[in-house]
């Protein structure tokens, strides 16, 4: 065998050999190599992240922002006119002002002269009102001896003694306009405040109505603060809602400085009447009182994050916002780790959860991961997220 493929291989049958020679071989290895076995294959069950429904009592809180603002800001303004001849040392930009402190004083002597003149005007006032009543009364017993009726009223005088009460009570009246004007020669603060800016200073001439400076209270702060219309519903606030402080809801505010996390607490009071037409949101009010006596100071100006308390909800639930697709339902796991899915109704947020309610109930496990084209009963791989959620 070997001679005759040698013979071969001389030939020019050569390449035809050896080209048959390995389509046989090829044939060979193709119908001895062993065939795959034919079956049904069937999809790996998808891995996801659960967590376990807990029913609890939940708080609703919602998360915003605002800029702090004074509640009361005022023109400080001269009643009288006069040269300012004293000022307080606080009476400065920036100035801390108590409530009924003296800032600045007016050139009051004239005011005091038409006091003394007032004090006259009204001696003799009295002094003619005592001989009307004395001359009325003689009048009077002089008729009364002659008996021949009933007097005339300008007999017994009593026009001029009503003249001379209104005389008194005139005078009477432009003593205390003198006294209130001297007063007013002292300019004071109505409230515990701020002087924002200082306009006027010792030495200038001012008149009524002159604005010496621009000051704000520090009693109370005012905090708006932009809601939807669902976030104003967690608070169960209607709107033009305005309650006392006590009994409002409560928010906390938050602000960082140097890199340190400070807090104050204040009351939403009230809530706007309307809806802000540019950007659909309703703003609600929030009073804080004392910002000043606090360390830091709620101050004037600053930006603060705020978290309101809403109503509280019984017997819902906390899921995390991946479980839920269209709003509307959420994925669970059943016990023989098949997907299910359940329709829920959305309460309001808490942190980073959705408080809900429906078709569910306690033990059951929620999808806590991204799930795609998930089908109602596809088989999964539940791996159990380790965080406790609390209400």
């Amino acid at each position: 065998m070997k001679k005759i493929i040698k013979k071969i291989l001389g030939t020019r049958l050569a390449p035809l050999f050896i080209i048959f020679s390995g389509i046989f071989l090829a044939f060979i290895i193709s119908v001895s190599s062993p065939k795959p076995k034919k079956g049904i294959e069937f999809p790996k069950p998808t891995p996801v992240f659960y967590e376990v429904l807990k029913k609890q009592d939940i708080t609703l809180k919602i998360k915003t922002n605002g800029e702090v603002k004074p509640l009361n800001e005022i023109n400080l303004i001269s009643q009288v006119s006069g040269k300012i001849v004293e000022a307080a040392d606080e009476f400065v930009d920036g100035g801390i002002i108590k409530a009924g402190y003296p800032l600045v004083w007016i050139d009051n002597r004239d005011y005091k002269l038409a006091v003394i003149s007032a004090e006259s005007n009204v001696a003799k006032a009295k002094k003619l009102l005592e001989r009307e009543i004395a001359e009325s009364e003689l009048a009077k017993r002089d008729w009364e001896e002659l008996g021949i009726g009933d007097a005339n009223p300008l007999t017994l005088r009593i026009p001029q003694l009503k003249e001379a009460e209104a005389n008194v009570n005139a005078a009477n009246a432009n003593l205390e306009r003198s006294k209130l004007n001297l007063e007013r020669t002292i300019v004071t603060l109505p409230f515990k405040g701020i002087i924002k800016k200082k306009i006027t200073g010792i030495g200038q001439f001012v008149g009524a109505g002159s604005i010496l400076a621009t000051a704000f209270s520090t009693e109370q702060v005012l905090i708006a603060l932009p809601l939807t219309d669902t976030e104003l519903s967690y608070l169960g606030l209607p709107l033009a809602y305005q309650g006392s402080y006590n009994a409002s809801p409560e928010v906390k505010f938050i602000s960082y400085t140097a890199n340190k996390k400070y807090e104050w607490n204040g009351k939403i009071t009230r809530t706007a009447g309307s809806i802000d037409p540019p950007t659909r949101l309703v703003y609600v009010y929030a009073e804080v009182l004392n910002p000043y006596d606090q360390s830091p100071p709620l101050a004037i100006g600053m930006f603060v994050d705020a978290e309101i308390k809403g109503k509280k909800i019984k017997d819902a639930f906390l899921i995390p916002n991946s479980s839920v697709t269209d709003e509307t339902v959420i994925y669970t796991i059943d016990d023989e780790n098949y997907l299910r899915i359940k329709a829920i109704e959305i309460l309001g947020v808490a942190d980073d959860y959705l408080v809900v309610k429906g078709n569910i109930k306690e033990g059951m496990r929620v999808v806590a991961s991204p799930l795609n084209s998930a089908i109602d009963g596809m088989a999964l791989t539940p791996i159990l997220l380790d965080k406790n959620i609390d209400g």
